[in-house]
């Protein structure tokens, strides 16, 4: 019992304090109440995809949002990137019921991106820049996997006390090259877009 009661104190204290959500939590990850907030069709809407589109979502925890972004470039490929291995087994199981296989998933840190420079087409995060420890390596990371032209997608949700607003993600972003492009609400979340600049033309326009 006291052993029980050990583990249920270290959950909570993981949950109130800083850092990544409990995976011995993430049924509540799951609720179909969430879809109220933020749904996943909105997101797929809002990152306009391609069939081909390589996509990385960092912090998927069960894989809320994962198949919906699956289904949306049956052509390319989604990775998942979480600190957690539960998380990511536990999306995995969810992703393969549903018959998705073009999906990788990698443990790893969101400052520490195993993947070579542009590789990916869109980025995103839903309510997880707030529980990365060092948020701005984050974003460089972020800025180094993306492909010029590239999108970054960061998501924040209402009640969630890390949750950052448009000006913090500005600053964040500020060393990493990322341009902001828009910042809306989404349902009721907000929706912060970045693009990865393409490079200058080498042609020089003679008069």
């Amino acid at each position: 019992m006291r052993d029980i009661l050990g583990k249920w104190r270290d959950i909570w204290a993981r949950l109130s304090g800083p850092g990544a959500y409990p995976h011995e939590l993430s049924g509540f990850l799951l609720l179909p109440f969430r879809r109220l907030v933020f749904s996943p069709g909105q997101l797929v809407a809002h990152l306009q995809l391609t069939r081909r589109s390589r996509v990385l979502e960092i912090g998927p925890g069960p894989g809320f949002f994962s198949p919906a972004v699956a289904r949306g470039v049956p052509d390319g490929r989604l990775e998942l990137v979480d600190i957690q291995r539960e998380m990511l087994l536990k999306a995995r199981h969810r992703l393969r019921a549903r018959g998705l296989s073009h999906v990788g998933f990698t443990q790893c840190g969101a400052d520490a991106l195993p993947f070579a420079a542009g590789s990916f087409d869109v980025v995103f995060l839903v309510a997880v820049l707030g529980e990365v420890p060092d948020p701005a390596a984050c974003m460089r990371a972020v800025a180094h996997v993306l492909r010029r032209g590239g999108r970054l997608v960061c998501a924040e949700l209402p009640g969630d006390p890390d949750a950052l607003g448009v000006d913090d993600l500005r600053a964040l972003t500020a060393d990493s090259g990322l341009s902001l492009t828009s910042s809306t609400r989404v349902g009721r979340a907000t929706v912060t877009t970045f693009e990865k600049p393409e490079p200058p033309s080498p042609f020089v326009s003679i008069v």
